[in-house]
């Protein structure tokens, strides 16, 4: 029998469930708290239980029950487990000073958020980590708006948390870091419920893993934001690590915030992804910084961090004024700067540092730069990456990467690479995003300091001082405004196409292989004609598409795919003993990554940052699944229904896919029974009513009510009309009925089918044999002979009965769909799966550009086909007709 684990999908739609159970006239982020500190409450006490368990089954087992007792209440006992107090436990009752009974967490009643304040506080109190982490920032009985949490509201949060599947321990996940990965998810939902104020605690994912990613963090560094928010820098600095097969342990974390209720989020953020090393501080960064060592700012060999943008500061209280060399106004928000000073005075003499700024700093005068040419002079600034606009919360406005090294390499000392990637990126309904593809192509051209015209470009100390004055505007160095389309007077008064526009795409038409003779024609010494076929602008795309060389070149991208995969698959199997010396995820990603582009990219199609894009959103999707490979190995939870019905059940897909098809056709008929007894009926609805078959059939049996004592061939016949309306009504309906109560069962057994395909029956079968032992224990005791046991033991034996029905049944089925699913079976299901998002991706691509190839030409279909010539023929003919029509009036002289 396999042990079910809870999947990432599971937890959130968990903790999504908690969050909606407090949502009522309150935005979700004031609740945001509430539902924070419930989980972790719920998570120390589930991983205490498991550890109390342990220490009385195994450790103390062979000790007096006195002295047990006595040591279970002993914190030193639990080791680096958090010791969670009596009146915190999610299971047990306690006895208060006064003898009173009081009950468990999960059994609370009345008064409970003053109940779980005291419990957070006793929790806070026994473990030194958590000193202020709890009670300060987090109060149950806090009124929110105008809104107090009332009693059954908790009630019913404490009875969600309650549920027996959701047991929050390690052993319980699909993978070791699932709480941590849930805990991200329900950060962002805050953060996207609580708009422009989402800024002040996260940082979209997507920007910090750009940052984490050019940074390259390492085993062994220390790591600091001076404006930790949730966390998301060090935690993704700490998985990178992890990515990289290196010992993720092995770092020191270290962060400030000066909200309170952030602070205390990001630190429960840090034990719920199982990181041990850190040291998070609350207070103000650029006043008083709280990360010291020997009484002196702490030095680092990474610093991470998205600042406040524009924001206002006082020098009245600032302590180690010597990290600031100069001094930005402190009214007008530009503290943009004294932050960055800040972190350069925390970087060590090799360290790497990478921030978010606003434009503002890259070209404001002052102080701002006086600032600049100190950066330059000194050559700490590495590169500068202009971000795509709307990526953060609370701002729709562009932001940049301001990248530092204090030791640049002597090739790059006196220059600064700038990217201007704000061109690149998925738009959003409320808020742009950074695709995989863009990070990647970033990181790849910040690493190899590539220059690609209109994207990057490595520029001189010399050009920056001397030229532009300090002026460190990124379009001034790298502009990426497209080229101006092109017009051409003579085409567009006589016809024809430009024959240099069309060739100016041959590259387009080159990708796909595609001859531009499908297309066009030769009309005049340096002008096309579009063909004869291409009658119309949706012939483009229908030529194109159907276009043998354009099939060609995707049927060749979609082979050497199946090839790749041919040789992926087997390192994708290594994974599975990657913690007993098989291969590690970042030299199996590192390998499949350079093989796929070395397939792909010599096509033409794809070029080598599209090509990387096909895999790294392929990977994004799939990096869960390769944890959960890597932890507990081919688990039937990665394996969606739709696989194993494939595999397993068609059969039974295929008469559930014919009932339901019986049942739509069944519900048009029915629609046209209704309408024609309608009109049989003249039947004639009220405004606004809705005619169903209930409404028809209950005016049919008021006429037929009022004709069935009627006298006359007429009446008869139209009685005999109305009851054969109302059969054919009821026919269909019974039709229907039977087809879902068929629909209800055949679904019911695939379900069961499914569920022991996917676990067995193992489990269930014991249950049953221990009932039936149960029952021959009570069976024992009774006397036949006795008048009062006859009819007990009559009722046992129905009860054996049916239980051995249960596993007769369970181990029939069992047999029927060839036992539970294989190691091997579950590995091929899984593997298909993967394989078949590596192969939508790679459509999803080539697709994107086959679409910039057709619009391309509907372009200069746009542009071109219909001339001024043209439509002054056009509008000629038809002033003619007009006169035609003027004259036959006699409205012309």
């Amino acid at each position: 029998m396999t042990k079910e684990k809870i999947t990432l999908s599971q937890l959130e739609s968990f903790l999504f469930k908690a969050a909606d159970i407090l949502r009522g006239k309150m935005d979700a982020s004031e609740f945001k708290e509430f539902i924070f500190g419930m989980l972790f409450i719920k998570r120390l006490s589930d991983e205490f239980d498991r550890k109390r368990q342990q220490l009385c089954t195994k450790d103390f087992a062979h000790l007096k029950p006195e002295l047990v007792a006595e040591l279970m209440e002993d914190k030193t006992s639990y080791g680096e487990t958090f010791f969670v107090p009596v009146r915190a436990r999610w299971h047990e009752s306690w006895t208060d000073e006064n003898g009173e009974l009081v009950p468990a967490l999960k059994d609370l009643k009345h008064d409970i958020g003053n109940m779980l304040n005291k419990a957070i506080a006793a929790v806070e109190e026994e473990n030194d980590a958590l000193a202020g982490v709890l009670k300060n920032n987090i109060d149950f009985n806090a009124v929110k708006g105008k809104t107090k949490i009332p009693d059954q509201k908790w009630k019913d949060l404490l009875d969600h948390f309650n549920q027996p599947r959701f047991v929050l321990v390690n052993d319980n996940f699909e993978f070791p870091d699932l709480l941590g990965a849930a805990y991200e998810y329900l950060i962002k939902f805050f953060a996207d419920s609580a708009g422009k104020k989402g800024g002040e605690f996260y940082t979209p994912a997507e920007v910090v893993r750009l940052l984490v990613q050019i940074t390259k963090p390492e085993a062994g560094n220390t790591i600091y934001d001076p404006t930790a928010g949730s966390g998301g820098f060090l935690i993704q600095s700490h998985q990178y690590v992890e990515e990289q097969g290196q010992n993720a342990n092995d770092l020191a974390l270290y962060g400030q915030d000066s909200n309170g209720t952030v602070w205390s989020i990001c630190n429960m953020n840090m034990i719920l992804h199982n990181i041990t090393s850190f040291t998070i501080e609350n207070g103000d960064t650029l006043e008083d910084p709280l990360i010291l060592e020997k009484g002196q700012i702490r030095k680092f060999d990474r610093v991470l961090a998205n600042p406040p943008f524009s924001q206002n500061y006082s020098r009245a209280n600032m302590k180690f004024t010597n990290r600031f060399r100069e001094w930005c106004p402190e009214s007008g928000k530009k503290a943009d700067l004294m932050f960055v000073q800040h972190m350069l005075a925390s970087l060590r003499s090799d360290g790497h540092m990478a921030t978010i700024m606003s434009h503002g700093v890259l070209f404001r005068g002052g102080k701002e730069k006086l600032i600049r040419e100190l950066f330059i002079n000194d050559n700490v600034i590495e590169a500068i990456i202009s971000l795509p606009q709307g990526l953060f919360y609370g701002t729709g406005i562009p932001a940049c990467v301001l990248v530092c090294n204090k030791n640049k390499p002597d090739d790059l000392r006196d220059k600064v690479l700038f990217i201007n990637a704000d061109r690149e990126y998925a738009e959003g309904k409320n808020q742009n995003k950074l695709r995989p593809e863009d990070i990647e192509k970033i990181d790849f051209v910040f690493t190899h300091k590539r220059e690609i015209p209109k994207y990057s470009r490595l520029v001189d100390k010399a050009e920056i001082s001397e030229t532009h004055d300090y002026n460190l505007n990124i379009r001034r160095y790298v502009d990426n405004t497209p080229e101006p389309e092109s017009e051409d007077v003579q085409a567009h008064l006589i016809g024809g196409i430009p024959e240099d526009e069309v060739a100016a795409r041959s590259n387009d038409f080159a990708r796909f292989g595609v001859d531009s003779g499908t297309l066009f024609e030769p009309e005049r010494s340096g002008y096309l004609a579009f063909c004869e076929r291409i009658d119309a602008k949706p012939a483009i795309k229908t030529t194109l598409e159907a276009d043998a060389a354009v099939q060609k070149t995707i049927a060749k991208h979609h082979d050497a795919l199946e090839t790749w995969w041919t040789v992926a698959q087997s390192a994708f199997a290594e994974l599975r003993n990657a913690n007993n010396g098989g291969r590690k995820m970042p030299e199996v990603r590192l390998e499949l990554l350079t093989t796929l582009k070395e397939k792909l990219v010599p096509f033409g199609a794809l070029d080598e940052f599209k090509s990387a894009g096909v895999f790294v959103n392929w990977w994004q999707q799939i990096r869960y699944d390769l944890k959960t490979i890597v932890s507990i190995g081919w688990h039937h939870s990665l394996i969606p229904d739709e696989y194993l019905i494939s595999e397993f059940f068609q059969a039974e897909a295929a008469e559930i896919e014919k009932l339901e098809a019986t049942i739509s056709k069944a519900q048009g008929e029915l629609a046209e029974a209704v309408e024609t007894a309608q009109d049989v009926a003249a039947y004639e609805p009220d405004e606004g009513e809705k005619v169903t078959a209930t409404v028809v059939k209950k005016a049919l049996k008021a006429l037929i009510d009022d004709l069935k004592d009627s006298e006359g061939e007429s009446a008869r016949k139209e009685l005999r009309s109305l009851r054969d309306q109302d059969n054919a009504i009821k026919a269909v309906e019974n039709r229907i009925k039977d087809a879902k109560l068929t629909l209800r069962q055949n679904t019911g057994e695939l379900e069961v089918k499914l569920q022991l395909k996917r676990l067995g029956g193992d489990d269930f079968k014991a249950e049953n044999r221990e009932l039936i032992r149960q029952v021959g224990d009570q069976l024992s005791r009774l006397d036949a002979s006795n008048k009062a046991d006859k009819k007990k033991i009559s009722t046992l034996k129905k009860d054996k009965a049916v239980l051995e029905g249960r596993i007769a049944k369970t181990d029939a089925i069992l047999a029927e769909i060839g036992d539970q699913l294989t190691e091997e079976e579950a590995k091929r299901l899984i593997l298909n799966k993967i394989y078949d998002i590596a192969n939508t991706e790679l459509e999803r691509y080539l697709n994107a550009e086959k679409r910039l190839l057709i619009h391309g030409v509907e372009n200069l279909w746009d542009k071109y086909a219909v001339s001024s010539r043209m439509l002054e023929v056009e509008r000629d003919a038809t002033l003619s007709t007009l006169d035609g029509f003027i004259e036959g009036l006699g409205y012309l002289p």
